[in-house]
């Protein structure tokens, strides 16, 4: 993590649906219509803008409104026309009549994203509210759709995918194969709209792996995602039952007793969490492997299943189709009485580091003082600490954040996988990566970087940074957007790491794969894993991480980054 990073960009929520509220008064008869006009005997037209949030496959282009383009049509060809960036608009010196008013918004990019209209009476002297829904386009939009898995494990493998509507429609997906252990589907014909992706990966009559999930068609904009599979269940352990899910806007939700193993002939009691409900009545559609488990707010699942690696999805909707969301968690069942054999695994149950395993810092980098103190287990649970001590900061120099690695640096080719949980309190950076210092020097050797930059986390825009860093070849990173908050609850995220190609995924979904032969360096040497929390000051003028990560934060306040667990699963060479 000793490498200058690029100015972090400004957090653009997702796609936003906005109602219109014209406030009217008209004009006298003789009176032409105008902006801002005094007319005492005239009227006003007042427009406001609300919004709704996006949901988990979106599209490629911002749906989040940056300004709107009004036009008004009234009695005798009388016309006006308007452009706004605010969520308020007035409009004076209107003749009385019947008005029709048209809203397009328009992106940061200067694309249209939605559209509006309604009809008002204007009266002389009056003051009227007209509320105008602004929706998304209803042209159609482009879905690419990409799969992955290990091919040689597979004799005959079909991908059977179909998108689901709230009106029980259903749309077929064909997939080509258009290489070994890889299957493409593209269409440019998808009505705009929310749907469900239920998506089986076959091989012959037998599902082996499967995945739910909503997604977002935008009126000519692409939707686009990859599904990779590197877990697979034989034909002994295949689960095949008809999906019939209906489902529409976005809803914050979670699944509370899911278990990360379990044993055969055991079940768990599951139930689903959402947030931001209210008071409208939801349904609950559960799938296991991309097949339907169950429906209901509690399910209970597991007795009966054979050893495999599972994917759990839960699909909640309200009953007027107009909210939706999607969760996801992955386990496994073992015939065993203990949880499977890993090269590497700490669940920090005992309450106590293991210093034996783990190495706490207590020197200073990246211009914070690390501390054990600030490095602990609370409720099986390890807590990482970073504060803004003003005090001690304008005495030092130095803020007070936390670093934590293994004491083991021999980690090859595998699986790392992280369950965290991550800040959104701004100015902070909690990251996860691999770290060679073997060599020496001021630079790692070899670098895989996952980075919280807290500025770019929230409820409407959350992106993560991943990088890769070297001593011998040029740095490489990108943002990926994500579709929740990883703020707002725990989740799996992980590097998979072969010979070939670097994966970063959360929640077993593929967020970016870095192929050796197409970028500028490999990862072909032994490693540690290493967390830290840190922070830099914003200097306007000045390069450094300052100006990606904008810190500080608030001062003298504590903020916390929670690892439930951590564990690798080593592959051959």
């Amino acid at each position: 993590m000793n490498n200058q990073k690029s100015v972090a960009r400004a957090a653009v929520p997702a796609l936003m649906l906005l109602p219109l509220v014209l406030l009217v008064v008209a004009a006298c008869e003789s009176g032409l219509p105008g902006l801002g006009a005094e007319t005492p005997r005239g009227g006003s037209l007042q427009l406001r803008f609300d919004t709704v949030s996006s949901m988990s496959l979106l599209p490629d282009i911002s749906m989040q409104p940056a300004g709107y383009a009004v036009e008004g049509l009234g009695p005798a060809g009388e016309s006006f026309s308007a452009q706004t960036d605010s969520r308020h608009l007035r409009v004076d010196g209107l003749v009385t009549g019947t008005w029709t008013v048209t809203v397009n918004a328009h992106n940061a990019n200067g694309q249209r994203i939605g559209r509006g209209l309604e009809t008002v009476s204007i009266v002389a002297a009056g003051l009227q509210e007209l509320p105008i829904a602004v929706r998304p386009l209803p042209g159609p939009g482009t879905l690419e759709l990409e799969v992955r898995w290990p091919h040689e494990q597979l004799v005959s493998p079909d991908v059977d995918a179909r998108l689901l509507g709230y009106d029980r429609s259903q749309r077929q997906l064909p997939f080509t194969m258009t290489a070994a252990g890889r299957a493409e589907f593209a269409a440019d014909d998808i009505d705009a709209g929310y749907y469900t992706l239920a998506l089986q990966l076959r091989d012959g009559e037998s599902v082996v792996a499967g995945a739910s999930t909503t997604v977002r068609i935008a009126e000519e904009a692409r939707t686009g995602g990859s599904v990779v599979f590197n877990q697979l269940n034989l034909p002994a352990g295949a689960v095949d039952v008809e999906i019939t899910p209906d489902l529409d806007q976005p809803l914050e939700v979670t699944i509370d007793g899911a278990l990360e193993s379990m044993q055969t002939g055991t079940a768990m009691q599951l139930s689903a969490v959402v947030a931001n409900a209210a008071d409208q009545q939801l349904f609950f559609a559960w799938y296991l492997n991309g097949s339907s488990a169950g429906n209901g707010q509690q399910i209970e699942l597991g007795e009966g299943l054979p050893t495999g690696n599972y994917r759990l999805d839960l699909v909640a909707y309200s009953s007027d189709g107009l909210r939706s969301g999607s969760a996801t968690h992955s386990f496994r069942v073992h015939s065993g009485g203990s949880e499977p054999a890993y090269d590497f695994i700490d669940s920090f149950q005992d309450g106590v580091i293991d210093t034996s395993v783990w190495q706490i810092g207590t020197w200073t980098e990246h211009g914070g003082r690390l501390s054990r103190d600030r490095v602990y287990v609370q409720d099986d649970m390890l807590v990482m600490v970073f504060e803004y001590d003003t005090q001690y900061y304008q005495e030092t120099g130095l803020f007070k954040s936390s670093a934590i690695q293994t004491r083991r640096d021999d980690f090859g080719y595998g699986r790392w996988e992280a369950r965290l949980k991550p800040t959104d309190e701004n100015g902070v950076l909690p990251t996860m990566y691999t770290i060679d210092w073997r060599d020496g020097g001021a630079q790692t050797r070899q670098e895989i970087d996952f980075e919280f930059v807290s500025v770019n986390i929230g409820d409407d825009y959350s992106e993560v940074h991943l990088a890769v860093h070297g001593a011998d070849f040029s740095s490489w990173s990108t943002q990926v957007e994500l579709p929740f908050n990883p703020a707002a609850d725990f989740h799996v995220w992980g590097f998979d790491i072969t010979a070939e190609r670097i994966q970063w995924f959360v929640d077993d979904i593929v967020l970016y794969e870095y192929w050796y032969d197409q970028q500028p360096g490999r990862i072909d040497a032994p490693y540690m894993l290493k967390f830290n929390f840190w922070s830099a000051y914003y200097q306007p003028g000045t390069s450094g991480a300052g100006n990606w990560i904008l810190g500080p934060p608030v001062a003298d306040t504590e903020i916390f980054y929670y690892i439930d667990w951590v564990r690798f699963t080593p592959y051959s060479p």
